[in-house]
């Protein structure tokens, strides 16, 4: 195997601060040569105050792990984690890895890179209202859009769901207008309401912070000017964090105290939510709730599986629209409909496909909701009203049409009275008349505007079925994060139609008197002892809330991080660290030998500031990997007392998969992990080395960077003359000579900008600023004959560094823990 010139040592792995540290837009850029020193506090990242614990804290350092030796040695495969996590359960550290992230990358670029997960998508509407500053809602008009084929017109609907994203934009070609910038607000829909069933608002959070123009404003020719967008969710970010193990580990299967991470800090709050029912909600903006109860079934998700087909020969379809509960089918997945990509229906069956943005490690189910046609049919009162049926509550959907034709036909809606066996049904503007559940008669009331005749439709139900009651009620929660032991539940009897309740503990599990049963992903199952009314069914139950922190305090947009800001730290096909560190205090007596576990992959002394006592000459001493001895050869003169000794096992693996608390490799581990061992995700940087890469010439310049034109007269000879570079000084740019004379030229870099002229009659070092020697060499006897003014000798420089993104978050609450740190790990292996 061939090795690079100087042997790779521990000293030549260094991580180096870039140009400025800290908040602010400017933050970040290029690499410095002040490396970040082991075993030093604060050296990325600033102290943590008690306002950051009291009012919660985000902080992003970049950092530059580099090979820094005096040649191009390569490192192979070089690899970075958080081998310690920070011992405050309060703060979380973790790497974010990102193509986008490059040696420019500033605080402002590092915050974009975070946000890139979430942009705006598909087209709701062009040429949406024109917002005014602070405006929170708008029309549902807006959610319809015309389109044309086969020359008709077509009108399409958008329904949104409380809790979606959204794009308000404001786009168009050309100059941009002073008056009317581009801007793009992201907004959450925290309301969706419909009056008389047709027009209604959107509400939503937050409140747009700019104006935008009106459809018929005219802006570079161009009109329709605001757009409203839904969101596109597509993560290109990795995480990498670090959890520890609950369970000694030997085998392919880990138990950890968890994989997923939260990016920015929350506040869990207890929202109470009283008195929720089981029935369906009538679509015509009556207050009246309907009492249909929709059929509920279930699948486990499964990795990677994102179509689920459910059996449904019993699926009531009511494609005129009839009635007034819509009968299409829904679905969720973990109690999120946001999983949910669409829902199809086919012949006997329906299929439930699964956004990207699902998760499957903490969504084990996916759930679907449909009007079962065992249970309901559809009748309309130009029928005869079918025997042994009643009518179902909140589903009648009517139309008056008056004899006297000065009055327009309207809609009508219904009241249920307070027997709850009639209802009285509305046109919005009086009482028309009343109608009997049980027998589909309906008595006219006396109007101003005259008699009228009345149709309606609604769904029907069995009369004997609905008076014996339900031994059997299943049903999803109406909260995605519920606090089990709230639940509460109560119900009537049929028999004697006295209250029965019961509550759940924390793990879900019902009980009551007469009533007992399980709830499980959010799924409650109950048995009943006695037929109960399920119509009469309430239960309570609290919803935990995470509250993210608003995109004005840390400058993140909670809205454009997927999932509330929980990320998986861990991925299928990952690569993990497994490592545990075990200490013991030594003393500077030579001779002195120490046992460590065999073959420890790491072993050091380190005195009370942290400095570590290792050299390569084993000055002060050896350790003997194979027996597990460490020898002591001086008496640490130097150094401040106390002294530890630590060793380290660890090893990589391969994740095939993972849930919220378990991990499983692709094959068995070397060793075995005790619990507290970490478990950490890697970022592997790849090879570092530095190098040249592909030499070029061209005619002429004219600052085209990404295009290479017609070749030059002259050459310059870089296979007798390699470009010299080396792994401690050279940098990752584009460089340009531009000749300004047939022998004279200027260097110019794509970022750095001009660093330097020189001629073809002598080498050519230009001095990097940071490490006070040459970028690189290019020798005089590499130029041929030949060369023209204007022409362009190019070729890109690598650096042996990658820059790296770095995330600590410090969670809202007291802390007793006055120092506290995190241990950044750096390997790779000599070519």
């Amino acid at each position: 195997m061939a090795t690079s010139p100087t042997p790779i040592s521990r000293n030549s792995l260094k991580i180096f601060k870039p140009e400025l540290l800290g908040s602010s837009n400017e933050a970040g850029g290029q690499r410095t040569n002040n490396a970040v020193q082991s075993g030093q506090i604060n050296e990325l990242f600033d102290a943590i105050s008690d306002i950051d614990h009291a009012q919660s804290s985000i902080e992003i350092a970049k950092a530059y792990p580099t090979l820094y030796t005096d040649d191009t040695g390569k490192l192979k495969q070089a690899h970075l984690f958080f081998s310690e996590p920070p011992v405050d359960p309060l703060v979380n550290v973790f790497m974010i890895e990102s193509p986008a992230l490059d040696d420019e990358s500033r605080m402002s670029d590092m915050k974009e890179i975070i946000e890139s997960s979430v942009n705006a998508g598909e087209l709701i509407r062009e040429g949406g209202p024109g917002f005014l500053v602070n405006q929170n809602s708008f029309s549902s008009d807006y959610l319809q859009s015309m389109y044309r084929f086969n020359d008709r017109d077509y009108w399409k609907t958008t329904y949104l769901q409380v809790g979606q994203v959204i794009c308000i934009t404001v786009e168009y070609t050309g100059v941009e207008n002073a008056d009317w910038p581009r801007k793009t607000h992201f907004a959450k829909v925290t309301k969706t309401s419909i009056v008389n069933g047709y027009v209604g608002t959107v509400s939503f959070e937050p409140p747009i912070p700019f104006a935008t123009p009106w459809p018929s404003l005219n802006i570079n020719g161009q009109t329709n000017c605001t757009k409203l967008r839904l969101s596109n969710t597509a993560s290109p970010l990795k995480f990498h964090g670090v959890t520890k193990l609950t369970a000694v580990a030997n085998g392919v299967n880990l138990a950890v105290g968890t994989t997923q991470l939260s990016l920015l800090p929350a506040i869990t709050t207890i929202l109470p939510k009283p008195g929720n029912t089981i029935v369906g909600g009538s679509e015509n903006g009556d207050a009246t709730v309907s009492q249909v109860i929709r059929k509920v079934i279930n699948q486990p998700a499964s990795e990677g599986t994102y179509s689920y087909t459910f059996t449904t020969p019993d699926l009531l379809t009511d494609d005129n629209g009839l009635v007034a509960v819509s009968t299409v089918p829904t679905a969720n997945m973990g109690g999120y409909t946001s999983y949910i990509q669409s829902v199809t229906i086919g012949t006997g069956n329906i299929t439930v496909t699964l956004s990207s943005s699902a998760r499957f490690a903490y969504s084990p189910q996916v759930s679907l909701f449909y009007v079962s046609s065992y249970k309901y049919s559809i009748y309309s009162n130009a029928d005869p009203f079918p025997a042994n049926k009643q009518l179902t509550v909140g589903s009648l959907k009517g139309r008056v049409v008056f004899d006297d034709a000065n009055y327009a036909p309207q809609d009508v809606y219904e009241h249920v009275s307070a027997d709850g066996n009639s209802g009285k049904l509305y046109d919005g503007t009086e009482h028309l008349a009343t109608i009997d559940y049980l027998t589909g008669v309906v008595t006219p009331q006396v109007v101003s505007r005259g008699t009228f005749t009345l149709t309606y439709s609604g769904l029907v139900e069995s009369s004997a079925a609905a008076a014996a009651g339900d031994t059997v009620a299943k049903f999803t929660l109406a909260v995605p994060n519920p606090l089990l032991e709230s639940f509460y539940v109560q119900v009537e009897r049929v028999s004697d139609r006295a209250l029965i309740s019961a509550s759940a503990d924390a793990q879900g599990v019902v009980t009551g008197a007469g009533v007992e049963g399980t709830i499980t992903n959010g799924i409650v199952e109950l048995t009943f002892s006695a037929a109960v009314d399920l119509i009469t069914l309430r239960y309570d139950i609290s919803d935990q809330v995470r509250q993210l922190p608003p995109a004005e305090i840390y400058g993140l947009n909670p809205l454009r991080i997927p999932n509330d800001g929980i990320v998986d730290m861990f991925r299928q096909w990952g690569t993990i660290a497994l490592s545990h560190s075990q200490v013991q205090q030594v003393t500077g007596n030579i001779g002195t030998v120490y046992n460590i576990r065999e073959n420890a992959t790491f072993s050091d002394i380190t005195d009370a500031n942290g400095a570590s006592l290792w050299t390569s000459e084993n000055t002060h001493y050896t350790v003997n990997k194979a027996a597990g001895t460490v020898t002591i050869n001086s008496d640490f003169a130097g150094f401040a007392a106390p002294f530890v000794l630590t060793d380290v096992i660890s090893e990589l693996a391969l994740v095939s998969s993972f849930t919220s608390s378990s991990i499983v490799l692709a094959k068995q581990l070397s060793r075995e992990y005790p619990i507290g061992a970490t478990v950490a995700s890697v970022q592997i940087l790849g090879d570092l080395q530095a190098r040249v890469g592909q030499v070029r010439d061209m005619t002429a310049w004219a600052n085209n960077w990404d295009v290479d034109g017609a070749t030059a007269t002259g050459n310059y000879n870089s296979v007798d003359y390699p470009i010299e570079v080396k792994n401690n000084t050279a940098v990752n740019e584009d460089w340009a000579f531009i000749m300004t004379s047939p022998t004279a030229f200027r260097c110019v870099g794509r970022r750095l900008g001009q660093i330097g002229s020189g001629d073809i009659l002598n080498d050519f070092a230009p001095i990097n600023p940071v490490t006070n020697t040459p970028y690189f060499i290019l020798r005089k006897g590499g130029w041929g004959g030949g060369w023209q003014t204007g022409e362009v000798l190019r070729f890109p420089t690598f650096a042996a560094s990658k820059p790296v993104m770095l995330l600590r978050n410090v969670q809202v609450g007291h802390s007793q823990i006055t120092t506290d740190k995190a241990v950044l790990s750096f390997f790779g292996n000599e070519s």
